[in-house]
């Protein structure tokens, strides 16, 4: 065994794995982790793994892991072996390397770096890691001194027991982490870890271990949460003389609260699955969490997932905790929806749409909305005004700088103009605007006396696309229908 202090890491081609565990949903701060592991892999000209680690049976719930593979495509994130993909290091579905975790156990208590433990199920009696850093002593268990042969014996005669990890008395481990420079871990802080519960399956200690060894993993990005484990997993690789490889604990995710993002306090913004079901665009979503914890450098901040690739470097991740800003989210949002090409906005907003609205009509409306678009789960109240008008009083069709005759003269000029209108005006919203800016002019008015009552006769808001805009969104039917309601509302 290598002394603990110069342990050697990976000089073998890039090969990374994304391990989430199913139980829900695909958290933001997962699919940072997944994002970060698939630029580097990229840029490196390596492999992107997928393993599904559901050791703890308690917690598996059914569903999870094909929502993880339906939220990683939607992102973009390209897996090269996994569970659906197939490798050569199969299975990659972690219960079923369960003989394999246990022949590794055996192997640990043969040299001396395990032991059994009698009347244990699970890491009962572990401190947390704020006992740790209180410098309370960590624990170790009862049965360390126990000999192999009277183990053997309690176990013949099927007395239950975990095996444990047999941490040494004294002494460090130090780790090179690609993130936070050089960590010293004092042996006297870190616990004797169940390596494999009384059920026989092993737990994350030992299981995320021997596959990433089997896997033959080079680099491992993870949580900072799980810094304080390391040293059990640094002394796993060296009693088995195992080459270790590369680690990076990136920062945690935290809420505008300043707290860690979580489901118990943060509800459903935890989750992917909340974003896409909002009508939020995957590029928007990627380029905010590549943000998150992770500076390219310079003033840029929108960046393809090409141009990621291209950028990424794991010596600019932050070690602060990253906070997540909705605001800033939805800033990104609607860059992306600006950006994208009308046909492919139109297919996105299509399933958001609330009622059937036929092909023609939905592309104007999107394409008079996509500048003011955020989430497109706000499409239909964006445009609900357009599909059908609400009530209104009659004063409001006033310009406040305007008066009642001025108002009646300019929507009466208008809608004239409109109805003689061929249409050739109808279908180009520039000579819609030209007509409108004539009446103005033919009329001696000024443009609150004709467009202020043109758009609130077409939409009942005060706020909304340009009256050419609405006019030929909504054509010329159903134009001249509202701007004659407003008319007669005008005269009661």
């Amino acid at each position: 065994m290598p002394p603990y202090a110069d342990m050697e890491t990976s000089s073998e081609p890039v090969r990374v794995r994304f391990a989430p565990s199913p139980t829900g949903q695909l958290h933001l701060g997962g699919a940072r982790t997944a994002l970060y592991n698939y630029l580097f892999a990229r840029k490196q000209g390596g492999t992107m793994i997928l393993r599904v680690e559901d050791t703890d049976q308690k917690r598996f719930v059914e569903g999870s892991m094909e929502r993880f593979f339906e939220d990683l495509r939607w992102l973009g994130i390209e897996l090269d072996e996994g569970p659906e993909q197939g490798g050569p290091f199969a299975p990659y579905i972690q219960s079923q390397r369960s003989a394999r975790h246990l022949e590794v156990a055996k192997e640990l208590v043969y040299r001396g770096m395990a032991y059994y433990e009698f009347g244990g199920d699970t890491a009962g009696g572990a401190k947390t890691d704020e006992e740790y850093r209180a410098g309370r002593a960590a624990y170790r268990g009862k049965d360390r001194a126990i000999a192999a042969a009277d183990a053997a014996k309690r176990i013949a005669a099927g007395e239950g027991c975990v095996v444990r990890l047999k941490v040494p008395d004294t002494g460090s481990v130090k780790l090179q982490d690609l993130v936070r420079g050089e960590v010293e871990f004092d042996f006297v802080t870190v616990d004797d870890a169940v390596l494999l519960k009384s059920d026989g399956m092993a737990t994350y200690h030992l299981a995320a271990m021997v596959d990433d060894h089997d896997m033959q993993i080079s680099h491992v990005f993870r949580s900072e949460e799980w810094l304080p484990s390391t040293p059990k997993h640094l002394l796993i690789y060296a009693a088995m003389d195992w080459q270790i490889p590369e680690f990076a604990h990136l920062p945690v995710l935290l809420a505008e609260d300043r707290k860690k993002l979580s489901k118990r306090i943060h509800g459903e913004a935890v989750w992917v699955r909340t974003y896409r079901d909002q009508g939020y665009l995957p590029q928007a979503l990627i380029n905010y969490l590549a943000l998150l914890g992770w500076n390219p450098g310079g003033n840029d901040e929108f960046f393809s997932l090409d141009q990621l690739i291209e950028q990424f470097s794991i010596e600019r991740v932050h070690k602060a905790g990253a906070i997540v800003d909705p605001v800033k989210l939805d800033a990104f949002q609607r860059h992306y929806v600006a950006q994208l090409p009308l046909d492919d906005l139109v297919e996105s907003v299509r399933p958001f749409c609330s009622q059937a609205i036929d092909d023609k009509l939905l592309r104007r409306l999107v394409t008079v909305t996509q500048t003011r678009l955020g989430k497109l789960s706000e499409f239909g109240e964006l445009v609900s005004y357009l599909l059908s008008l609400p009530s209104y009083d009659a004063a409001m069709l006033v310009f406040r700088k305007s008066t009642p005759e001025a108002t009646k003269q300019g929507l009466s000029a208008a809608t004239t103009a409109l109805e003689a209108a061929d249409e050739a005006v109808w279908i180009d919203e520039q000579q819609l605007a030209e007509l409108l800016d004539g009446v103005v002019a033919q009329q001696g008015l000024s443009n609150g006396d004709v467009f202020w009552p043109v758009r609130m006769a077409l939409t009942g808001q005060e706020r909304s696309p340009s009256p050419a805009e609405c006019l030929w969104a909504l054509g010329k039917v159903e134009s001249l229908r509202r701007l004659t309601l407003a008319t007669n509302h005008l005269a009661v």
